[in-house]
């Protein structure tokens, strides 16, 4: 499983990555960057519903191969057959997130069968582990290297390659999938039911508002970073690996102390601390050149000059913010995992999972747009001193419009804030754990 999820994760991240660079190094504007990254955020937004309930219908190596396999086929055949423009990659875009909306609740979805209650939060950690390994992989090293040496259609055919081998590693998984009558759920499934439900389970819902916001914070930087790094960092769109490499040793100490964290704090206050920690750091990118002239002396980021990479100082304190961001996106999203994990009967799982999806890459697209048209008007530096409070704005929103959608009264401005650390009544809960085999 954790090989499957690095070879899938490495896959998906350097089509999108390698895409984001190339129209970059060729000029595009943050707005055309934006809208790439809207092709790869509508898929969850619009079909990651339908996706998870399919999830939860059919045996997971039958979602699991099929998926990566029919990934890896479009990396193959689009730029062979449409190349590599503007349009054409975009829709590849929204052709392999379409396919993801399957693949990725029946990853979350599978650790309940493997992995014991006390193993969760490990399994968990261990499983995010791989994904943002793969994902470090994918853009850090392989895309912005191979852009800048072959191009981008050299970068969509080893994410075939890297597709294919995560679909043959899932026939290794020991998840016993019964043999069953594949029941496909009926095309019918709305939005507006999924929040209901969600906002009946508070526990669910609001920790879920924390992977979304969390998440629109780590879409719209690695979708503006390529941007980002020629603009405000005065370096060449390649050179995202170097701000975003450091991230690595965010992430794994992410993954390492959420555990304890948990522990100690429970699930609900590590998302908080995480969310906290990744938008002030997203406050210091947008003041970078100030955080260069007092860091500099003291960065270890300038072990590079030794080794003769060449890059500046604004590059280096990029990198060194990366590091914490990255920590805190991490702990939020290895939190909120664990805890659907614990409240949530399996067989609801990949449809909640899908709910999440859906919810963070929805609620990203509105941001990602603005951010990137007003860094075409006004630059990226000014969008990312503003952004924090947009995030925080945002997760008020979103609390307020899924009361609206479940047909609740409207919570006072109290209440919206409570909501993001009141642990919900115990009833909540029992309601999550049954029935023992729900629909």
């Amino acid at each position: 499983m954790l090989a499957s999820r690095f070879l899938s994760e490495a896959g998906q991240q350097s089509v999108l990555f390698g895409v984001l660079v190339s129209v970059a190094r060729e000029g595009g504007s943050a707005l055309e960057i934006a809208l790439i990254g809207v092709s790869a955020l509508l898929p969850p937004a619009l079909f990651g519903l339908y996706g998870g309930a399919v999830a939860d219908a059919i045996p997971k190596r039958v979602a699991l191969a099929g998926a990566y396999a029919l990934q890896a086929l479009l990396c193959f055949v689009f730029p062979t057959v449409l190349g590599t423009e503007l349009v054409a990659v975009m829709f590849l875009l929204f052709a392999v997130n379409t396919l993801g909306q399957v693949s990725g609740p029946t990853e979350s979805s599978v650790l309940p069968v493997v992995a014991n209650d006390v193993e969760l939060a490990s399994a968990a950690a261990m499983i995010n582990l791989a994904s943002v390994a793969g994902t470090a992989f994918g853009t850090a090293l392989l895309a912005p290297i191979v852009v800048r040496i072959f191009g981008v259609e050299a970068v969509l055919y080893l994410a075939g390659v890297m597709l294919l081998l995560a679909a043959s590693r899932v026939f290794d998984l020991p998840v016993g999938d019964e043999q069953r009558a594949i029941r496909l759920p009926p095309l019918a499934i709305r939005f507006r039911p999924a929040v209901r439900w969600l906002i009946r389970h508070p526990a669910v819902g609001t920790m879920i508002i924390f992977s979304t916001l969390s998440g629109t914070v780590n879409i719209v930087l690695q979708t503006l970073a390529p941007r980002y790094v020629e603009e405000v960092l005065n370096a060449d769109a390649a050179d995202t690996a170097y701000v975003f490499a450091p991230s690595a040793l965010g992430i794994i100490a992410g993954l390492v102390a959420a555990p304890a964290v948990m522990r100690f704090a429970g699930e609900r206050l590590t998302a908080i601390l995480g969310l906290f920690t990744a938008a002030a750091c997203l406050f210091l990118l947008g003041l970078v050149g100030d955080v260069a002239e007092v860091i500099e002396p003291y960065n270890p980021m300038r072990i590079t000059e030794y080794v003769g990479i060449d890059i500046n100082e604004r590059v280096r304190a990029a990198g060194l913010i990366a590091l914490p961001l990255a920590l805190g996106v991490s702990m939020t999203v290895t939190s909120v995992q664990t805890y659907i994990n614990r409240r949530v009967p399996v067989s609801y799982q990949g449809r909640v999972f899908s709910m999440q999806s859906a919810l963070r890459n929805g609620a990203a697209i509105g941001p990602l747009i603005t951010m990137g048209a007003f860094a075409s008007l006004f630059g990226a530096e000014s969008v990312l001193l503003v952004s924090p409070l947009l995030l925080v704005g945002l997760g008020y929103l979103l609390v307020s419009v899924s009361f609206q959608f479940a047909g609740l009264t409207r919570p006072s401005h109290l209440e919206v804030m409570g909501s993001f650390w009141e642990e919900p009544e115990s009833s909540a809960v029992k309601m999550l754990r049954g029935p023992a085999n729900p629909p």
